[in-house]
């Protein structure tokens, strides 16, 4: 029964990752991540977009907060804090909206 709980314990801490790809992520600040998950929110819950209907609210932030962890491990926060209109930075979105909303739909 030791031996069981040992490897349950050694599967669950070496299995869970906040980061999937192991990279450490860009430093951005509470401010800006808060900002974006909250306007994220905003805009879907605004456009009543058909794909994302049958979500809660709150399903919807963990969507805009997949999305803002692709962009903090695809771009250094100084080059958004300067250029949030940044094509660069919309298609990262664009290309990661779906994704994050396919696996919180599918979780």
């Amino acid at each position: 029964m030791r031996y069981l709980l040992i490897g349950a314990a050694l599967l669950i801490t070496t299995g869970a990752s906040a980061h999937p790809d192991g990279a450490t992520p860009y430093w951005y600040p509470a401010t800006f991540v808060y900002g974006f998950i909250e306007g994220c929110w905003d805009t879907i819950e605004q456009s009543r977009a058909p794909i994302t209907a049958d979500m809660w609210p709150a399903q919807i932030k963990l969507v805009c907060g997949c999305v803002v962890d692709a962009l903090r491990h695809s771009i250094p926060f100084h080059e958004i804090d300067d250029q949030y209109n940044d094509p660069k930075v919309q298609l990262i979105v664009n290309a990661t909206l779906p994704v994050c909303i396919d696996e919180e739909s599918n979780g």
